[in-house]
């Protein structure tokens, strides 16, 4: 044949075909033989001998599998952050600064209710039961009341004379002025010095017994009612309500009194409060036809007086007078007015006014 395979190529072909088919065909079951196991034969046990016992197959429990441990899925990629946008800051206007606090006046303090000064012992010096002695240093008597006029000056000095061991003393009135007081000494801080008649000084005694009528020693029954008693009296405030009751008169070196020492307590209370007023505040008035002490203390004053005390500095107070609140101002007048109404006014004036040609 001519265009194709010759004979013996083809024949060769097929053989070679089969013979690769056998081996395969070989090889699967050679193959297939180890796929199904071979029972092993059973052993062969001797009945007639004793077997020992079989022990028991110990099983181990099978541990339950892990739980399966939930996976998480792969985290996503992050996008990239964008870069942060700068923040323009723009300056706040300051704001304004606050006003300025107020100061609020504070009120005005309360007036006082006493005005106070001080003085010590050695300056003045309390009159009842103080000694009196004569020129020569004997001593006489001791002073035991005062009377002043309604003017507040003191006129007459009550003395009781010593007689011999207290027999035969007696209370006698003498002037005031004839008197020297010494505050500083200790013992008779009164002298008496009256100038005896017929010495220089006559024409000056007999001066004063003419200005004062009492100048000779006389009895307590003889004073004029228009004096005052000073020791042992009542003081009453300008309402008329009891302040309490005069025990001393301190009087300094030019028997001038300063301060009438009160005791502002009953007679039967236990403690005793006792204040210096002033003499200056002293006022005699009369009253049903007798001479009586005053003083303008309100009890608030009374109340916030100091305490006096013969051991201490002596604080003499004296009440302070409220000033009178000022009267309202009248309202002002209505002022003119203004314009061309005045200047009206001067023009009909001036042509009504006739001349004087």
């Amino acid at each position: 044949m001519s265009g194709g395979f010759p004979l013996r190529a083809y024949e060769w072909h097929w053989r070679t075909v089969a013979r690769t088919l056998a081996i395969l065909l070989v090889l699967a079951v050679m193959s297939g033989c180890t796929l199904f196991p071979h029972q092993a034969p059973a052993p062969i046990v001797d009945l007639s001998t004793p077997q020992p016992p079989a022990e028991p197959e110990v099983v181990e429990p099978e541990e339950p599998a892990p739980a399966p441990v939930a996976t998480q899925p792969p985290a996503e990629p992050k996008a990239p952050h964008p870069a942060p946008r700068r923040r323009v800051v723009v300056p706040k206007k300051p704001p304004p600064p606050p006003p300025p606090p107020v100061e609020e006046k504070a009120p005005p303090a309360p007036p006082p209710l006493l005005t106070t000064r001080i003085m010590q012992h050695e300056q003045i010096r309390g009159l009842l039961d103080s000694e009196i002695q004569r020129p020569d240093g004997k001593v006489i008597g001791r002073a035991v009341d005062m009377y002043a006029d309604a003017t507040g000056k003191p006129k007459i000095m009550i003395v009781n004379l010593a007689g011999f061991l207290g027999v035969g003393d007696r209370k006698v009135t003498f002037p005031w002025t004839a008197f020297r007081f010494n505050p500083a000494t200790k013992k008779a801080p009164i002298t008496f010095a009256m100038p005896p008649p017929g010495s220089n000084g006559a024409s000056s005694a007999a001066k004063a017994k003419a200005q004062d009528a009492s100048a000779k020693p006389g009895s307590v029954n003889d004073i004029a009612p228009t004096l005052a008693q000073l020791i042992d009296s009542n003081v009453a405030q300008k309402n008329g309500a009891r302040m309490g009751r005069v025990v001393d008169v301190l009087v300094d070196a030019q028997a001038q009194p300063q301060a009438l020492v009160i005791d502002l307590s009953d007679s039967l209370a236990a403690d005793k409060r006792q204040v210096a007023a002033n003499w200056p505040d002293l006022h005699v008035v009369s009253r049903n036809k007798v001479m009586q002490l005053q003083l303008d203390f309100t009890d608030a004053q009374i109340k916030a007086a100091p305490t006096y005390s013969p051991d201490q500095p002596i604080k003499i107070v004296s009440p302070v007078v409220p000033l009178p609140e000022p009267a309202a101002s009248p309202e002002p007048a209505p002022a003119a007015a203004s314009g061309p109404e005045p200047a009206a006014k001067t023009g009909a004036a001036a042509v009504a006014r006739p001349s004087k040609q």
